[in-house]
């Protein structure tokens, strides 16, 4: 997606002037361009109801409606409407010099400012038939207040949304004389979360968390399934050959091909938490297994944009059944893909020819990139094709344990031609799943679920796992073998580092190889078993070397591991496979940088983190 940041140069030349340049406070006009294609060209004006900004923010081939700002002028008091028109308009576009730039130097993307232009769009509806024609006026605390009581209707998540996009909008009051000017006419002391709650029917409501019954039901289909296609690999790669081996039609080899590629998708999204903007960007060599203590873990890597300007490259934990998906969505119709390998590219056919529609491909049409909106669909459809029962009479006390409260439109029991009732599953509702279960499990800690969400905060990720305790009431348990298992696994990672320390010092560097140096030192069996009985509980991991310390180390390496090194630290060692990550590591922060100052702005977090670590 283009931020509107990136690319100001073409928006320079429409830009109005800003008030310390002018003598007068400059509003857009009827003619006022308000959206431009990619090479600068005028696509929509201030007067019309229907911004459009597809041509330069779209281009992954989503919904044509997310990137559109609909003013429906039928639901407003006119004069209203144009100041409401007025502040987006300074909102995205800024003004000459400062385009969009807020109070506290704020950062958006085109998507934020359409959410804000519609949920206060529709918050200032109520206004419709009065003669409150002005934003100053909601500073009043009785004109206030008709927009409060018309929200008692509404859920606390939909009332704080819609009074926070009014409270962004005071971020304009610039661009308006002191007199047009306003703030929100709250009660005394009060804030928007305190409003929100007082004023709403209903809680903040949340994304279901799928019941433990349903849950297992899942999983289990979905290792089922991907590995029932995988057996299938070699056939997957062309369409046309996949329908004459297995005696059906192509059309319904299309379909078959659409239902493996959904429960791909969704088995990563299950076994990872991810969200579904993350998963549209994960590819066919994301897969990657490493040894950590002995135990060998599976992760995905993909790419991270909610919080960043440039997309952070990040890595989450999952499950060796991802690895097949993998490889299944890549020899998906690969033969018909321009790029071999392109998971985010589905070829797409035509059955219709000189005689009418038709059961076999006619010819092959434009393939189809995955976007979050295609993928969600995709899952949709996966979902209808599980058809997993719920069934009211056992469930619903389970389902009202876990989910307090969830807004009508998140509902996931659906009620079916057959009079029975299905479970609907979607990416969020998964990933609410995957942490009540983690922590209800006692598997994860909250930090390590908040590391694998991708949480700016812990009080983030603790709101994933706020019914979590209630798993553990449903019967819940935490198999003790599994430990046993990983403290096995651990001891003999941990010899197998002793020995290639013993057996190759030369490819060793750190301080704590010194205490090896001299003579060459033979080790009997004995006493190499009591080294490693001895150093068992402090050789740990940093992920670029090892710490012999324990309990003894402030644990400095796992936040600054630069520091370890570069002072020599006695306690850490690297050998020549960790070297190389260290080089990999240096590789890829250096290109980030790059990126940051080609792009000529940085996000201060980032780079005070990738500095410290180069």
């Amino acid at each position: 997606m283009y931020n509107v940041s990136l690319d100001t140069d073409k928006f320079e030349q429409y830009a109005l002037p800003t008030p310390s340049t002018s003598s007068k406070f400059v509003m857009p006009g009827d003619n006022t361009v308000v959206s431009i294609d990619k090479d600068g060209n005028p696509v929509s004006y201030f007067s019309e109801d229907i911004w459009d900004f597809n041509a330069f923010f779209n281009l992954t081939r989503d919904r044509k409606s997310l990137y559109q700002i609909n003013f429906t002028p039928e639901k407003h008091q006119p004069t209203l409407l144009i100041e409401l028109k007025q502040r987006i308009y300074f909102l995205i576009w800024g003004a000459k010099g400062n385009l969009l730039c807020m109070e506290g130097d704020t950062f958006r993307k085109f998507r934020q400012c359409q959410v804000i232009a519609w949920t206060a769009g529709s918050a200032l509806r109520v206004y419709k038939s009065t003669s409150v024609g002005s934003f100053a006026l909601l500073s009043n605390e009785l004109v206030f207040n008709q927009l409060l009581h018309e929200s008692k209707n509404l859920s606390e998540h939909t009332v704080r949304m819609r009074l926070e996009s009014l409270s962004v909008l005071t971020q304009t009051n610039q661009h308006f004389p002191n007199n047009r000017r306003f703030s929100l006419g709250l009660p005394e002391r009060k804030s928007v979360p305190q409003i929100a709650k007082q004023y709403s029917s209903a809680g903040t409501g949340h994304y279901p968390t799928i019941i433990p019954v349903i849950y297992e039901q899942l999983m289990g289909r979905l290792v089922k399934d991907i590995e029932t296609a995988h057996h299938k690999l070699k056939d997957l790669s062309n369409v046309k050959t996949y329908a004459r081996k297995h005696k059906i039609t192509e059309r319904q080899a299309i379909d078959e091909f659409r239902v493996i590629q959904g429960g791909c998708f969704m088995t990563l999204a299950a076994f990872t938490g991810m969200r579904i903007s993350e998963l549209t960007q994960i590819n066919s060599s994301s897969y990657k297994e490493v040894d950590l203590d002995g135990v060998t873990l599976c992760t995905l890597r993909s790419w991270t944009s909610k919080l960043e300007k440039l997309p952070r490259e990040d890595t989450w934990a999952c499950a060796p059944i991802c690895k097949l998906a993998l490889e299944v969505l890549t020899a998906l119709n690969d033969d018909y893909r321009s790029e071999k390998g392109d998971i985010k590219m589905t070829p797409r056919f035509s059955f219709y020819g000189f005689g009418g529609w038709t059961d076999n491909i006619s010819k092959q049409i434009d393939s189809s990139v995955l976007n979050t909106n295609k993928l969600r669909h995709l899952l949709y459809y996966y979902s209808n094709q599980l058809d997993i029962r719920y069934l009211p009479d056992q469930m619903d006390d389970a389902y009202r344990l876990l989910n307090p409260f969830v807004p009508a439109h998140y509902n996931p029991i659906e009620l079916r031609e057959d009079g029975l009732f299905y479970w609907r599953f979607s990416t969020h509702s998964l990933r609410r799943t995957f942490a009540h279960f983690m922590v209800g499990n006692g598997l994860v800690t909250l930090a390590a679920l908040k590391h694998q969400f991708k949480h700016i905060s812990l009080a983030m990720t603790a709101i994933y796992a706020s019914h979590a305790e209630v798993l553990t009431l449903l019967g819940i348990e935490n198999p003790g073998n599994i430990k046993k298992s990983v403290e096995d696994a651990e001891m003999e990672s941990h010899k197998a580092y002793l020995r290639d320390m013993i057996d190759h010092p030369e490819e060793q560097s750190g301080g704590f190889m010194k205490a090896f140096e001299g003579d060459p030192k033979v080790f009997t069996d004995e006493q190499f078993e009591q080294l490693a009985k001895d150093t068992q509980g402090a050789n740990k991991s940093t992920g670029f070397g090892r710490c012999f310390a324990g309990f003894k180390c402030s644990m400095n390496h796992l936040f600054e591991p630069s520091s370890c090194v570069g002072r020599d630290c006695e306690n850490l060692n690297i050998n020549q496979n960790e070297a190389l990550r260290w080089q990999e590591r240096h590789k890829r922060i250096g290109h980030k940088i790059q990126q940051m100052k080609e792009m000529g702005f940085y996000n201060q977090n980032t780079l005070a983190r990738e500095l410290t670590d180069i």
